[in-house]
């Protein structure tokens, strides 16, 4: 039985920025997910497109069934089936990798999802959880640069700081809206403009509901530090203000893991009396010198569901 792209909106529940176009599932996000169960089937086939850029390397997918480990794979390989017991599996397929050179805010160089197929006496309903966090970033939220230094391929945002939180919250769902190189001032690659502009638009041509949350962490600031600190604190104060009147419920701030612009955040989430998250020490493993490796997110990850199960509470 094939599933396709308009069934999916319904059979599963999607993170935020998926859309359909073209008959496919698409989203121009690291991180985004797509998470269901599925009982009475043998198989899952997962049939994607890549859509990168010409120059760029494949995309990659990756994907967790129950609580084995994650398996990734090119979207250029077009298919991938996993063989499973008929009995009742949890499952998340997760965009896992892509390029700067992909232009996903003007040329739609997004990840798609063709279609699942599963056994014809198969059923799949979608599955959440209890709490909802946002969490606004840039590459080091969406997972880039975690296994080495290669684009798409060594991307890991299921295994990131992020996704290891994600694991140790299994009733908090984490979400994740996140560029690479984005800032409050800095654009971010693949055309994608500054931080208060995607945060209401999926691309160049599309404004996207704002959703419900019961918590938003802005983690955003690292890739400023070229500008002047009176220069950030504007920014990152209209910002600030952008999101509390966008999402109406609790929002708190974080301090990059290289502590830009450190007490610039902490005066101005005192002006609007939000809570502040530290993040001194959490990361001493590095890829490059700024973003975590496979250790330094684990550590990091450990940090931040600490941080995030206090906030909630």
């Amino acid at each position: 039985m094939k599933i396709m792209s308009n069934d999916l909106l319904t059979s599963a529940h999607l993170t935020d920025r998926w859309f359909q176009r073209n008959h496919t599932l698409q989203s121009p996000l690291l991180g985004a997910t797509i998470q269901f169960e599925i009982h009475n089937t043998e198989k899952i086939a997962i049939n994607t497109i890549n859509q990168a850029n010409e120059l760029s390397p494949s995309q990659y997918w990756a994907c967790q069934i129950d609580n084995n480990p994650w398996y990734r794979w090119p979207a250029s390989q077009k298919q991938m089936v996993f063989a499973v017991s008929p009995n009742h599996h949890r499952v998340i397929i997760m965009t896992g990798g892509n390029c700067d050179l992909d232009n996903v805010w003007n040329l739609q160089q997004d990840f798609a999802l063709d279609s699942l197929e599963i056994n014809p006496e198969g059923q799949m309903i979608p599955f959440r959880r209890s709490a909802n966090v946002l969490i606004l970033g840039d590459s080091i939220t969406a997972g880039c640069w975690v296994n080495g230094k290669h684009a798409s391929v060594d991307y890991r945002p299921e295994t990131n700081y992020v996704g290891i939180a994600q694991q140790l919250l299994p009733d908090i769902e984490l979400q994740r809206v996140a560029y690479s190189a984005a800032g409050v001032l800095r654009p971010g690659t693949g055309n994608v403009p500054p931080a208060k502009e995607w945060l209401t638009k999926l691309d160049a041509h599309t404004q996207i509901p704002a959703g419900q949350y019961n918590l938003v962490v802005i983690a955003l600031g690292v890739n400023d530090r070229r500008f002047s600190q009176k220069e950030f604190e504007s920014a990152y104060h209209e910002y600030v203000h952008a999101v509390i009147q966008r999402y109406h419920c609790p929002v708190a701030l974080m301090v990059p893991f290289y502590q830009t612009f450190k007490n610039s955040i902490i005066n101005i989430g005192q002006q609007f009396q939000l809570p502040v998250i530290s993040t001194t020490d959490w990361c001493h493993h590095t890829t490059d010198g700024l973003h975590p490796n496979q250790r330094g997110s684990q550590e990091a990850g450990r940090h931040f569901a600490l941080a995030i199960k206090q906030l909630l509470q």
